[in-house]
């Protein structure tokens, strides 16, 4: 009989009749409280619901009835992918492969982790050994993909996601995997046409609506390149990534020449995502696909567009020292706009602190000339000396 419960509701969940699904659970719940699995069936339905701290208590329920459940781990490190605690997340998927190392879908989730922590050659390893416990593992086929375009291996993940398109057509993550990997080729009509078709068959899939965002937002010039560079940057690594920037500072001391090119692309990797993000707020269709958080903090990007232009405009009717403050509105735009780029609130606390502080330098500078009669010199070396330690950290907690 239980069983039978547990089959019912497991179906009820991938057909994502979740109302229904819960129902049963609880009804099955009163009945079979100690049925760890029925808990772990809770945990996915609550995962599915982004209710990931009842998710996280459902598992630990589960693995408190039967700590031998690898189920309950392999849900525990979803739910801590999600949360972007990867340290948790391996913990808990290293259980689960040690309870249970037959599992193709473990190693594609262990996988995931390592791609999110930008540790694209482990993960490709990973999927590769997911894989041959189980070929036709749809989650490992597409992480291993998703692996073989970060480390160069674009024609490879191609002809992967193309040979599995043939097989499901009708998959969304395949789908949208597609419209990744045409975005990261710039072949935005393509990558459009897969995010469609990824959206009809799963319309509430966040990580297929922000690649369609992405893909309408790449029809602006400056922002595709500015996505493709982002990619770039992302394929070459983390300490690669750091050489570079070293080396261009050092190149830049050596022929000061380059300096304003070099200032033109700062200016250039700050400004275009947060900028297009405004032009797509305006957009009547386009801003239909932003999350709620994005949409709520463009809207303070606009008000701060607007604040700095009547700055700039006051700067020349009253005051120069309101120069001092469009610039610091200006510069308050970038932190704003990376709130939304983490889960967790450290990284977010970091950025509204930076925000806090360029807007706050900018109304003192403004305030010491009126009222002071002083320069405002430290107003303004406090915003170059904020911006040049903001583009460092934002780079180290990326």
């Amino acid at each position: 009989m239980l069983l039978e419960q547990i089959s019912r509701i497991h179906l009820l969940i991938e057909r994502d009749k979740l109302d229904i699904a819960q129902q049963k659970i609880s009804e099955t719940l009163v009945e079979y409280p100690d049925a760890d699995d029925i808990h772990v069936l809770q945990a996915e339905l609550y995962l599915r619901q982004d209710e990931n701290k009842k998710a996280i208590n459902a598992a630990n329920t589960a693995i408190g009835l039967n700590p031998e459940n690898d189920d309950a781990f392999f849900i525990q490190s979803r739910v801590y992918l999600e949360q972007e605690s990867y340290k948790k997340a391996h913990q808990a998927i290293d259980r689960a492969l040690a309870l249970n190392a037959h599992v193709a879908t473990y190693y594609a989730v262990k996988a995931l982790i390592y791609l999110n922590s930008k540790d694209s050659n482990q993960a490709l390893s990973l999927a590769e050994k997911g894989l041959e416990l189980d070929p036709d593992d749809l989650l490992c086929n597409n992480v291993l993909s998703m692996a073989q375009s970060r480390v160069g291996q674009s024609e490879v993940a191609h002809e992967r996601l193309k040979y599995m398109l043939a097989e499901d057509p009708e998959n969304s993550l395949t789908q949208a995997n597609m419209g990744y990997h045409y975005l990261s080729r710039g072949e935005i009509k393509k990558a459009k046409t897969h995010f469609s078709e990824a959206l009809r068959q799963d319309p509430t899939n966040e990580y297929t609506q922000a690649g369609m965002l992405q893909a309408i937002k790449s029809s602006n010039w400056f922002y595709r390149k500015f996505l493709q560079y982002s990619l770039w940057i992302e394929k070459i690594g983390t300490k690669n990534k750091f050489a570079l920037y070293i080396g261009v500072i050092v190149l830049v001391k050596l022929i000061p020449l380059l300096l304003p090119f070099y200032l033109l692309i700062i200016l250039w990797s700050w400004f275009a995502a947060p900028l297009s993000d405004v032009i797509l707020y305006f957009d009547r269709y386009g801003r239909y696909l932003m999350t709620k958080e994005n949409f709520f903090l463009t809207q303070i990007n606009v008000a701060l567009l607007a604040a700095a232009l009547l700055s700039l405009t006051l700067s020349f009717a009253v005051d120069s020292s309101f120069f001092g403050l469009a610039f610091g509105l200006v510069l308050t735009i970038v932190p704003v706009y990376l709130v939304d780029a983490s889960v967790k609130k450290l990284k977010k606390g970091i950025m509204w602190g930076f925000a806090a502080m360029f807007t706050g330098l900018g109304v003192w500078g403004v305030y010491t000339s009126l009222a002071l009669n002083e320069s405002g010199f430290l107003a303004w070396g406090g915003m170059v000396l904020g911006a040049i330690a903001f583009s460092w950290i934002a780079s180290l907690i990326d």
